[in-house]
């Protein structure tokens, strides 16, 4: 009678151990494709990505059940890099992007998912990283003035598959040390070139006569991103020659004539590039560039009392 309990014990043994090494997870990343992120626009991007699990049971089980836990470390926030630059970003377990992504074995929060045996023996599943690129970010350069493409891939050393299966009463992803493997995915986006500008009117002071020249200015505010080369024309206006501007009075019956320069001596009219006239250029730094117009109404024959005036298009190219 002993010598027959203890080969029972022993066949028993023998039974599970070879059920739980052939019951079985594995994981396959997608990683997150953030899409276009244009540093200027000061806003956060979110994109999602998906870790695929598929588990594999014996077709006669005694745990139907299990727990996957994927475990995430390394410096948060994450950087994206291209080249010495970097864009700053991180990966969340929820989509309100409250709680980072971690590892449970470090006191964080992994992703995780409890898969149940199906008629068959495989079952797949999805899960859903959330990243997040953060706000206000201005100055992340593009490179060659070209959309630029940001990326960090997260080697397999930072990450870990944990898994058990079991009968009744689930695991906690804190007591599963031992790793069954590990990851790598790749995150990226694209810095895109972009720019927006805005202007201020041009008011001359009121005059009884013109016979004496009149000075004024404004100011063109632009911001594009870093590295972004950017070219800003301006209109003829409504007498349709960037050489030869004029400011209509309003209700008709007059004209005077008018010049806008890019410096303050008034040596070179700013146009489109036609007629004698240039345009400005510069280079963004994914700040603001306040660029001053500077108008000029040379003396002439005054025409009839009134208001009068232009409108000019401003046109930013990048």
């Amino acid at each position: 009678m002993r010598r027959l309990f203890i080969v029972l014990v022993f066949l028993l043994g023998a039974g599970f151990t070879s059920e739980a090494q052939a019951q079985t997870c594995s994981a396959s990343p997608s990683g997150v494709i953030f899409g276009s992120v244009s540093p200027i626009a000061l806003n956060p991007v979110a994109n999602t990505g998906t870790i695929n699990i598929t588990c594999t049971w014996t077709a006669i089980t005694l745990t139907p059940s299990v727990l996957v836990c994927l475990n995430l470390t390394g410096p948060s926030p994450r950087a994206m890099t291209n080249g010495t630059n970097s864009l700053s970003y991180d990966l969340f377990t929820d989509s309100g992007h409250t709680v980072k992504w971690g590892s449970a074995l470090a006191g964080g929060t992994p992703l995780s998912v409890t898969l149940n045996k199906p008629a068959g023996t495989t079952l797949s599943a999805s899960v859903t990283i959330f990243g997040q690129v953060a706000m206000n970010q201005p100055t992340v350069p593009s490179v060659n003035s070209s959309d630029t493409i940001y990326s960090e891939t997260v080697p397999a050393a930072n990450t870990s598959l944990n898994y058990s299966f079991y009968v009744l009463i689930p695991p906690t992803c804190a007591t599963l040390p031992i790793s069954n493997g590990s990851f790598s995915f790749t995150n990226t986006a694209t810095v895109v070139n972009n720019c927006n500008i805005t202007t201020s009117n041009m008011g001359f002071t009121a005059s009884g006569v013109l016979k004496s020249a009149l000075a004024a200015s404004s100011s063109i505010t632009a911001r594009c991103t870093n590295g972004d080369m950017w070219r800003i024309g301006l209109s003829a206006g409504s007498s349709g020659n960037v050489a030869a501007r004029q400011m209509q009075r309003v209700g008709g019956g007059g004209a005077v004539n008018y010049q806008l320069y890019t410096d303050s001596g008034f040596t070179t009219a700013w146009g489109d590039g036609t007629g004698g006239t240039t345009t400005v250029t510069g280079v963004g730094t994914g700040n603001q560039q306040v660029i001053t117009v500077f108008g000029r109404v040379p003396a002439q024959t005054t025409p009839a009392p009134g208001d009068y005036s232009d409108t000019i298009t401003a046109t930013i190219t990048f």
